[in-house]
């Protein structure tokens, strides 16, 4: 077996430790000078051990593959990752075109040996397997040979990378047909499989967050046309209706904002005069606040809730249209197909956009 933390790339036959069959140190590689640290095993050892005893192994391989980890992530609550009706299948051990793989899916723990006994179990439960997944952390991978192991490896993170391709193009590997993903039933099996080690499954979908900039509308929109249209019509907004509840919270958000931008002498904050002054002093010194923090680019909730306002009047008016890439409608009508609703200002902008999907 390989020491921990070393460079694997750089290691000779000489750096391995060499075990008995029941698990004994038989020699361990001598220490090296700095900047090498001082030999020692690593924590997968009595992982290996068990793929050595319990289906007689010639090589293991441990590896922390991003794919191993995203893939084992897809469905929460699922203790298996299956696959079918996949060319590299029949590089993996047991397997051909038609047939199923089947993966068990272990919780991750802290420390590495503390996943002896699930791992045995997983071990012990798919008789066919020659893979066991760790979610959240990688994969363990056996075979007769170090060769058996190498080329089943490979074709494991051949397979998983696949799985998550298909996934985010809405395709389900896990059958035949290669079909559009069931959610309602992905949904069902997290909700209904238990999962080992005290951890929870995870609740069915309620809610999508998104974020705009970039997401589902380019971020020159948002720069180019809703920033501009807000600074411009700001003064509009507020004259037309600051006697309006709404308005009148808007400003009462917008004084404490600029106080405090007062205190800490932020540039451009400027004192907003109280009411009794009239309302074209008060709006004049809002709508200069205002613009100055847009130009600064500033994320605060005052600026946000007033900027919101101002783009509802403009989606209503038709003087802003929205804006998104080619592939949030289709998804968005899957996701409202499943009574997912929009929040009131992203429904203005994609109810409202050249994609409108209703």
């Amino acid at each position: 077996m390989s020491p921990s933390g070393v460079q694997k790339e750089r290691m000779v036959a000489e750096d391995m430790y060499v075990f008995s069959a029941d698990g004994k140190v038989l020699s361990e590689p001598a220490a090296k000078p700095w900047p090498d640290k001082p030999p020692k095993c690593t924590d997968c050892a009595p992982l290996f051990m068990k793929a050595y005893q319990m289906r007689g192994a010639g090589a293991v391989i441990h590896s922390h593959g991003i794919e191993t980890c995203i893939a084992s992530m897809l469905d929460p609550g699922a203790k298996e990752f299956r696959m079918t009706h996949m060319e590299m299948l029949k590089e993996i051990k047991g397997h051909g075109y038609r047939d199923e793989l089947v993966i068990p899916i272990i919780e991750n723990t802290p420390y590495e040996y503390e996943l002896t006994d699930s791992l045995s179990e997983a071990i012990a439960a798919y008789p066919k397997a020659t893979a066991v997944l760790v979610r959240n952390h990688g994969i363990f991978v056996w075979g007769d040979s170090w060769i058996s192991a190498k080329t089943q490896a490979e074709s494991y993170h051949y397979l998983l990378d696949a799985a998550i391709k298909l996934y985010q193009l809405g395709i389900d590997w896990t059958t035949p047909e290669h079909g559009p993903i069931n959610r309602a039933k992905r949904s069902r099996s997290i909700l209904n499989t238990g999962i080992p080690n005290e951890c929870h499954a995870a609740e069915p979908l309620k809610c999508v967050v998104l974020d705009v900039e970039g997401t589902t509308t380019p971020i020159s929109f948002v720069t180019d046309v809703m920033f501009p249209y807000a600074c411009d019509n700001v003064r509009k907004h507020l004259t037309s209706t600051f006697y309006s509840e709404e308005t009148k919270e808007d400003i009462k958000l917008l004084r404490v904002q600029i106080e405090d931008d007062l205190r800490n002498g932020i540039l451009g904050a400027v004192p907003v005069p109280p009411d009794e002054v009239g309302k074209e002093d008060v709006i004049n010194s809002l709508v200069s606040n205002v613009e100055s923090m847009i130009k600064t680019d500033q994320k605060v909730t005052s600026l946000k809730q007033l900027q919101g306002h101002i783009w509802r009047t403009g989606f209503e008016r038709k003087e802003i249209q929205g804006i998104v890439f080619e592939d949030v409608p289709e998804m968005l009508k899957n996701w409202n197909s499943r009574n997912i609703k929009k929040q009131k200002r992203n429904q203005e902008l994609f109810g409202d956009s050249s994609n409108s999907w209703g």
